[in-house]
């Protein structure tokens, strides 16, 4: 069964997802336009044929294009059954209209007119032999003023395929499709087929769906503009249109009682005239075409009639309720992935460092004890000096003065160098305690992230019984194209990734030529201004069902790519260099470059070390410059080691084209425009060296052929003259860069010659990007 939905999304563009049901939607649709048409061409008011067949075809030929040849057909058709001499003034009428159309730009509803007067005019001219009499030309008027009216109706009725469904059922809208079906009434009404009226069966039925739809506001008002306005065009209304309004009356009041409440409700009216006023047109042919228009209205499915209630009242509070629930699962996720981060961020500053300090404390010789010759006394077998040191730690930690005086009297007693011994003790001591309180800070930071985490669930659980105002993307993308005076009907937002966003447009337009103009002109600036990023047209195609218009597709624009070349040579066996190079997301690069103290296997953990951890915080979304104050906090955290290294990172957007850096510790990162060269230095310590970090973002605007160079400070001998050994190594690579040689083919090249004038005496590793622009390709457009 076709439903509602269907029909909406049909009309909606979206027919691939009804490949199976196209044909037989499509058949749907031109039986109903033959069907409309058929019966507006038998259209009878005032015991007078009436031309609604003209501004039908005047609608259908401007916005239903595809349905043409159905409703003229139907139209003719119709026309021919009232006899041949109606089917010629129809057929002039409307090639009067088509004239008229392209003659002169009036608005539809005087052409419609026109086109009905002169056609009349110059058909009674030619019957009567010249001018037609008075009351012939008043019928005329009133036929054209009729086709004028019908005319303004079916515009308000019949919008554009895409705003069909979409658009609200006004009062105005609803009114105007009343007359048009009272209109068709009229035409159905000598349809009697043995005890069956057509005209009867579908007025009966209207009234029953409209009473299970709106109740009886919506039952009564249907029920008397359609008696009234098919009473009147049979000039008798009085008695029919007071049974017309009670059938609406009481079918609308039984519908607390089901659709066998509305069954029976619209009968009662009838039985009750029948025997009240024998003198309306109550007969059998009646009282069965109602029956059967009452047994069709409990055949239809109860979703259809669900679905065209919603049609006409939207429940606005189930949407908010839909859209709210949509709102609170997409906040439960981020809550979520905030305290996935309060995990990391607690492994990270405080379980990875903190396990040492777990296990009991054992108490090792002193530096002044290693170098006396009663070592081997105190700390031999016994070790009672162990035992006393532990006492003089414990008197310390209490507070006690008595304490603290006995146990340094004890050390006094045994130690020849108690003086020294005891102030060795008191140095030890008071680096535990401030390790001890660094510990705790770290503690601290993992416990105020955890009370953060619980305090956004307990604002989640709160949100979730508030009613949330809330506006999706894609109607607020569908409002600035309608703004820009761009008739857009549909945003599909695909995919809402940064760097991977994917949008269809599906967009009416006269002409389909200017479909790529318009596309650059338009829609991409709106793009862009909303998501501050630039996209480009990936496909335009070219639909004719069910109405002609043009689907245009989008997606995030990468203008720029990117060639690496990496050269990295040890001096000994292990490199303490560490680097990294890997995509955010399809237009950002993130690059990494790390020299740990040293040239050893631990200068090489220290630098992996401030790799791994940049990565991970930039994998939980850390802002940059965060990410590099808490990587300086955690390897400030000393304990028993020192543990410090450069990094040296940068971020490369390769959509809009820039660069950002960030340095600790690191030589200058360069850039090569050409045959200038730009250079961007930094002030900061190493993480991890001082007590206090402080650090500086540099933002630069690349260009296509620019070759950004990151380098650790083993490329450049500190003994020698530094400007003389940068201005050899960029002449080198100005040269070798002419010969527009692939990146890691450039730097290899580079590298071996300036090794042959400067010898590299430390780890050296060198990463060198070159930045090119993407060439566009050209919009296809595909005809389906």
């Amino acid at each position: 069964m076709v439903t509602i939905q269907d029909l909406r999304q049909l009309s909606s563009g979206q027919s691939e997802l009804f490949t199976g049901n196209e044909k037989r939607i499509m058949f749907l649709l031109q039986l109903t336009f033959f069907g409309v048409s058929f019966f507006l061409a038998r259209a009878v008011f005032f015991e007078a044929a009436v031309p609604f067949l003209v501004p039908f075809w005047a609608i259908v030929s401007l916005r239903y294009r595809h349905l043409k040849w159905p409703t003229l057909i139907g139209g003719l058709t119709g026309a021919l059954t009232l006899g041949l001499g109606q089917l010629v003034i129809i057929f002039l009428q409307l090639c009067t209209f088509q004239f008229l159309k392209r003659l002169i730009k009036f608005p539809l509803p005087i052409l419609v007119m026109l086109a009905t007067l002169l056609v009349q005019i110059a058909w009674q001219g030619g019957v009567y032999g010249g001018w037609p009499p008075l009351l012939v030309q008043f019928y005329v008027g009133c036929e054209a003023v009729l086709a004028m009216v019908m005319m303004i109706f079916l515009q308000l009725t019949l919008l554009p395929p895409h705003r069909f469904w979409t658009s609200e059922w006004t009062y105005e809208r609803a009114g105007a499709a009343f007359f048009i079906l009272a209109a068709m009434l009229t035409g159905m009404s000598s349809f009697t087929l043995s005890i069956f009226n057509l005209a009867i069966i579908c007025l009966h039925l209207v009234i029953c769906i409209a009473a299970f739809v709106g109740g009886v506001t919506l039952s009564t008002i249907v029920a008397t503009i359609l008696g009234t306005i098919v009473g009147m065009a049979h000039l008798s209304f009085t008695g029919m249109l007071a049974l017309y309004a009670l059938t609406g009356v009481f079918a609308g009041s039984s519908v607390q009682l089901g659709r066998f409440g509305i069954a029976l409700g619209s009968i009662l009216p009838s039985v009750f005239f029948f025997f009240y006023d024998a003198t309306l047109p109550l007969d059998i042919v009646y009282f069965v075409s109602i029956s059967i228009a009452t047994l069709l209205s409990l055949l239809i499915n109860r979703s259809v009639l669900e679905k065209l209630r919603a049609l006409f009242y939207p429940k606005r509070d189930e949407v908010l309720l839909k859209r709210q629930e949509w709102l609170t699962n997409h906040m439960t996720q981020t809550i979520e992935q905030f305290q996935q981060f309060v995990f990391f961020m607690k492994d990270l500053v405080f379980d990875r460092f903190t396990e040492q300090s777990i296990a009991p404390k054992k108490i090792q010789p002193c530096n002044i004890c290693q170098d006396c010759f009663r070592y081997d006394r105190c700390w031999g077998e016994k070790q009672d000096m162990a035992e006393k040191i532990a006492q003089y730690y414990r008197g310390k930690t209490s507070q006690n003065p008595i304490a603290i005086a006995q146990a340094e009297e004890i050390l006094r007693l045994r130690c020849i160098k108690s003086d020294k011994l005891l102030q060795e003790l008191e140095y030890l001591l008071y680096n535990e305690q401030m390790n001890n309180q660094l510990f705790h800070g770290k503690k601290m930071i993992a416990l105020q992230l955890q009370d953060v985490s619980h305090h956004l669930n307990r604002l989640l659980q709160q949100m979730q019984g508030e009613s949330v105002s809330f506006e999706s993307l894609e109607c607020e993308l569908l409002e600035r194209l309608q703004s820009a005076q761009l008739n857009c009907f549909q945003i599909d937002v695909l995919s809402n990734e940064v760097g991977q966003r994917r949008i269809v447009c599906s967009v009416t337009m006269k002409n389909m030529d200017q479909a790529t103009e318009l596309s650059e002109r338009i829609i991409l600036p709106i793009l862009y201004e909303r998501f501050a990023e630039p996209f480009y047209v990936e496909r335009i195609t070219y639909k004719e069902m069910p109405f002609p218009y043009v689907e245009v597709r989008v997606r995030s624009s990468v203008r720029f790519s990117m060639e690496q070349g990496i050269y990295s040579r040890a001096k000994h066996n292990t490199s303490g260099d560490a680097h990294e190079l890997f995509p955010i997301h399809d237009g950002l690069m993130a690059i990494m470059l790390s020299d740990g103290m040293g040239k050893d296997q631990r200068a090489r953990k220290e630098s992996d070390t401030l790799i791994r951890m940049l990565r991970e915080c930039l994998t939980y979304n850390m802002d940059p410059e965060t990410a590099m104050h808490t990587i300086h906090y955690v390897m400030s955290l000393k304990h028993d080691r020192d543990l410090y290294a450069t990094i040296d990172f940068a971020l490369i957007d390769l959509q809009h084209g820039s660069l950002w850096s960030w340095k600790a510790g690191g030589i200058a990162t360069y850039v090569l425009r050409g045959d200038d060269v730009l250079k961007i230095e930094g002030n900061a310590a190493p993480v991890g060296l001082m007590p206090t970090f402080s650090i500086e973002t540099e933002t630069l605007r690349l260009k296509a052929d620019d070759i950004v160079i990151m380098a650790s400070d083993g490329l450049f001998d500190g003994a020698l003259h530094w400007h003389e050994q940068e201005r050899h190594f960029f002449q080198l690579l100005k040269k070798k860069n002419k010969q527009q040689l692939a990146t890691d083919v450039l730097l290899y090249d580079v590298m071996e010659q300036y090794k042959q004038a400067y010898d590299i005496q430390d780890d050296c590793t060198v990463i060198a990007c070159k930045i090119k622009h993407i060439n566009p390709k050209w919009s296809v457009l595909n005809l389906v």
